[in-house]
This record gives C-alpha cells, sequence and structure tokens, in this order.
C-alpha cells in the first residue's frame, strides 16, 4: 500500500522559516559589511570569523590579533560571510532548493545541527587538503552541500518537485541503496566529479573556490543524515 501524502499549498509560498531565517541572516550580514561597517572593520570582521587554516600551525601576525578564541569559532562562523552579492545569491538559491526538504522533515533544532555539522565537515577537509593556507575561506556553500548529501538519502528518489511535502516525507534509503539509485548516484558523480574538475585543473577559478570544504560538507550530510532524521524508514509497496 503506498502511502498518501497532503499538499496543502504550493511549496514555494510555504518555505519553512527557518530557511527564510537563514536566508535573511547571510543577506543582512552582507548588508551591513556592505552598506554599514567601514573598510578597516570589515577586514577585521573577515579576519576574526572567517576559515583561516593556517592560523593553527602557522605563527603570522594577522592571526595573532584575531578575537581570542577566534580557532574555536571559525570553523563554523565562516558559513555566515560571502565575498559578492553573487556569491550570497548562489547560495541562497541552493539553500532554499535543497534546505527546504531538508528542514520540513527535520525541524528547527534538527536542521539547525545538521547544518552545524555540515559546516564543521567542511572545515574539517578544507584544513586538512590546505593546512598552512592564510588565505580566509568563508561561504554557506558547504553547509549547502551538506543539505545536498542529506537530500540524496530521500528526495531524489521520487518524481516530481524537490521541495514538495511528498519529497519531504519519503522513505529514507540506506548509504547502499543511495548509491544503487540510479538518480542519487548521477547527482553524486556530477557533484564530486564537477568539484574534483574545479580543483585539480583551476576549472572556473579553483584557486579561489574552497572544493575541499564542498566535498567535506557533502560527505558528512550523506552519511550521517540518518542519525538526524526523525522520519521512520517504510518502504513503498
Amino acid at each position: 500500500m503506498t502511502p498518501q501524502y497532503r499538499t496543502a499549498n504550493p511549496p514555494i509560498f510555504n518555505i519553512p522559516g527557518i530557511i527564510l531565517g537563514a536566508l535573511a541572516l547571510i543577506v543582512g550580514i552582507h548588508l551591513i559589511r556592505e552598506y554599514v561597517l567601514s573598510p578597516s572593520t570589515d577586514f577585521k570582521v573577515l579576519i576574526d570569523f572567517s576559515l583561516i587554516p593556517g592560523c593553527y600551525n602557522v605563527p603570522v601576525p594577522d592571526c595573532g590579533e584575531r578575537l581570542p578564541g577566534a580557532n574555536f569559532w571559525t570553523p563554523v562562523t565562516y558559513a555566515l560571510l560571502h565575498a559578492s552579492w553573487g556569491h550570497v545569491a548562489a547560495n541562497a538559491l541552493w539553500l532554499l532548493a535543497f534546505g527546504t526538504p531538508v528542514a520540513r522533515r527535520l525541524g528547527v533544532a534538527r536542521f539547525i545541527a545538521f547544518s552545524l555539522a555540515g559546516a564543521l565537515g567542511a572545515s574539517a577537509l578544507f584544513y586538512i587538503m590546505q593546512p598552512t593556507l592564510l588565505q580566509p575561506m568563508i561561504g554557506a556553500s558547504g553547509v549547502v552541500s551538506a543539505l545536498m548529501g542529506g537530500a540524496c538519502r530521500f528526495a531524489l528518489t521520487l518524481p516530481g518537485q524537490l521541495g514538495s511535502a511528498v519529497h519531504s516525507y519519503a522513505p529514507r534509503l540506506t548509504v547502499q541503496e543511495s548509491l544503487t539509485n540510479r538518480t542519487v548516484l548521477m547527482f553524486i558523480l556530477i557533484f564530486f566529479g564537477t568539484n574534483l574538475a574545479i580543483g585539480s585543473a583551476g576549472f572556473a577559478g579553483g584557486n579561489t573556490i574552497a572544493w575541499e570544504a564542498h566535498l567535506g560538507g557533502f560527505a558528512v550530510g550523506f552519511l550521517l543524515f540518518g542519525y538526524f532524521d526523525p522520519v521512520r524508514t517504510q518502504r513503498f509497496r
């Protein structure tokens, strides 16, 4: 028997509040950085809240001028900063697309925890791959990649609009089932292939794109989604 799901409102008019809040937060922060802060103050914000791998093991003057404890919070706060309005817009669109089904499924508290795990996974792999880099790493793409990974476990398995309620409560696939599902596997191959191409060949400005963070975030979201998912697994019959 196939479970029946109700979709009372079109998804575009029923965006979860936590997604709207996240969008407002990243847009608001960039507005303040662009139009309120002075260049010197904005640079201080960048230094104090972006992820700078080299500051963990390379003694340089700028790292010593960071706020005390910056190395503890920057593996998360980097996701709130962006380099340009184009950077903000790109991450906002992907957050809206993939964050909506994940947020509907997890609820506010679990969604926040899942996003934090994605941010940490993204920063961890970025640090492992670039341990001496002194260039700040910023942007929500690591979190967005985690949401993509989580969505692969349930939202890509049914036809129709990604953000619909049907997708939000679809059965959760195991990791093995996901990797044998044609749609999910194709999505994963394209995601990893594109990011590896960026990293290895410098495609599309690979030297300025934190592709390592994308892969780290996606891996955490894909592999750990089941630990955050409150929906009991069931199979269509």
